[in-house]
């Protein structure tokens, strides 16, 4: 994510230095449009995540497998990338951080910040955020618990009391 145009003379250079950390370069528009990119993408992101883990959460307190609303999703409208790729619930997304227990990944402190960011930078500009103040309540807690500090924020799953050993319930 770029803070430039797409028209911009400096784009090809951009392009060619930011390939060595990443092949996804998106030119956003202008100056600090990058940053509004990264933002709004990590806002996403963390909802999306918290929305994962309840979902996941009262289905399984429900008694239903996960794998099979995890199927439902993947063919009807709650489907979604960080679901299908980064799924909280261990065992759903092979490559996702809960394989090891939430550790590496993008740490939750980063979230709250970047959280934190978001919200600050849609107040500036006067737009309203309806779940900003109870994502930011769930991210700020998360790190002060023990069980959850310096893991992936997908962790939110394990602070809102998601059961992490559910494979043993549906043998």
């Amino acid at each position: 994510m770029v803070g430039c145009a797409e028209n911009d003379p400096n784009l090809p250079r951009l392009k060619t230095l930011l390939s060595t950390m990443g092949s996804n370069i998106i030119p956003c528009g202008g100056p600090s449009l990058g940053l509004t990119g990264k933002l709004c993408n990590n806002y996403w992101s963390a909802l999306i995540t918290i929305a994962n883990s309840e979902t996941f959460n009262m289905a399984l307190k429900s008694g239903m497998d996960p794998r099979v609303l995890h199927k439902i999703f993947r063919t009807s409208t709650a489907g979604n990338t960080n679901c299908e790729k980064m799924n909280p619930i261990l065992g759903l997304s092979p490559d996702a951080p809960q394989r090891h227990r939430y550790k590496g990944g993008f740490k939750i402190q980063f979230m709250v910040k970047d959280f934190g960011l978001a919200m600050q930078m849609a107040e500036m500009n006067g737009a309203t955020l309806a779940m900003g103040d109870a994502g930011m309540v769930l991210y700020s807690g998360a790190p002060n618990d023990p069980r959850c500090r310096d893991l992936d924020s997908k962790v939110v799953y394990r602070y809102l009391g998601g059961n992490e050993d559910w494979a043993e319930d549906f043998q």
